[in-house]
């Protein structure tokens, strides 16, 4: 525990009751979930797929909700539930890849934090984030990783296939949005000191009883809604075996275990039914890829760290 920045905070805060909350769950359920309480979730490469499609933040209840009311007909496949490794991106990330060869898949990301694996395990990475996030909506279209997910299978037709959208995940760019909602946008500048009065992440709303929970609901299922109709344009031209999954999801007020404490939004190791149950939906297969590994080929990029940090910021991130 950093006891220097607990009491900063605690000066800015103090009369804030859920810092007191935020800072119990950032450093006890925690512990508990990292060390005592064994990682029993599932890993991703170590399942049968040629094509990963992996939805940002989505709730396993949500992902059946949405797939059974519009698109079991359409995607068909079979949907059970999956345990996560990690109830963020970044334990999901380091969980499933760090310390793997992988010579044998591409990986298509519109969530930054793949640019923190340490050690390349991939054949390929195209850092969708880095090169088409859209400004305006401080995040990345879904269109726009369905076409560089074309491009990539086009270069590497005998690779496996990860393309890891940023929807569900908020900022919510669906047909529903969240009334006085400025968005990541007014996250950044609040991030920055900049004079944003009262902006705050969705989440947080929702804690604070800003936003009702059935508005939350509706915008991260447009959101989700969204992203599938994509996907589904994706599955519909690839060849193989396509798995359709998520790296966590996100509490809206769950109990953070055994411990008398709600959750809200995520956090890493909070494995809690929430974070950690996703879906897995697999689809029928009529052909399978024919997989080859080969020497790593991803590039070597230097990005400048303000422009990382910023695209943090605008997903929560920091």
């Amino acid at each position: 525990m950093n006891a220097k920045k607990v009491l900063d905070g605690l000066r800015r805060n103090w009369n804030d009751r859920h810092w007191y909350t935020d800072v119990f769950n950032r450093y006890v359920p925690r512990y508990y979930y990292q060390e005592v309480v064994s990682n029993d979730g599932d890993y991703v490469v170590e399942q049968d797929w040629d094509t990963l499609l992996i939805l940002d933040g989505c709730r396993f209840d949500l992902f059946e909700e949405v797939y059974r009311g519009d698109y079991q007909t359409a995607l068909g496949g079979t949907l059970e539930t999956f345990t996560s490794r990690g109830s963020a991106s970044t334990e999901f990330l380091k969980e499933n890849f760090h310390g793997r060869e992988l010579n044998d898949v591409v990986y298509v990301t519109a969530n930054p934090f793949v640019y923190q694996i340490p050690g390349d395990p991939f054949h390929y990475v195209d850092h969708v984030w880095m090169d088409d996030w859209d400004d305006e909506l401080e995040t990345v279209r879904p269109e726009t990783m369905v076409e560089h997910a074309l491009e990539v299978h086009e270069e590497y037709p005998n690779k496996r296939l990860i393309v890891h959208f940023m929807q569900p995940h908020y900022p919510f760019i669906g047909e529903f949005r969240l009334p006085d909602d400025r968005g990541y946008l007014g996250a950044v500048a609040k991030s920055l000191d900049n004079d944003v009065p009262d902006v705050k992440l969705v989440w947080e709303r929702l804690r604070d009883g800003d936003v009702a929970e059935e508005d939350a609901w509706r915008a991260y299922r447009d959101n989700l809604e969204l992203a599938l109709d994509e996907v589904q344009e994706l599955v519909d031209v690839l060849p193989g075996k396509h798995v359709i999954t998520a790296d966590h999801g996100n509490a809206l007020g769950e109990w953070s275990g055994p411990f008398p404490t709600r959750v809200y939004g995520h956090d890493d190791y909070l494995h809690i039914p929430a974070l950690v149950d996703v879906p897995w939906l697999e689809l029928p297969a009529d052909e399978r890829r024919e997989i080859t590994t080969g020497e790593r080929q991803t590039e070597a990029r230097e990005y400048q760290d303000e422009s990382i940090e910023r695209r943090l910021e605008a997903l929560g991130y920091r």
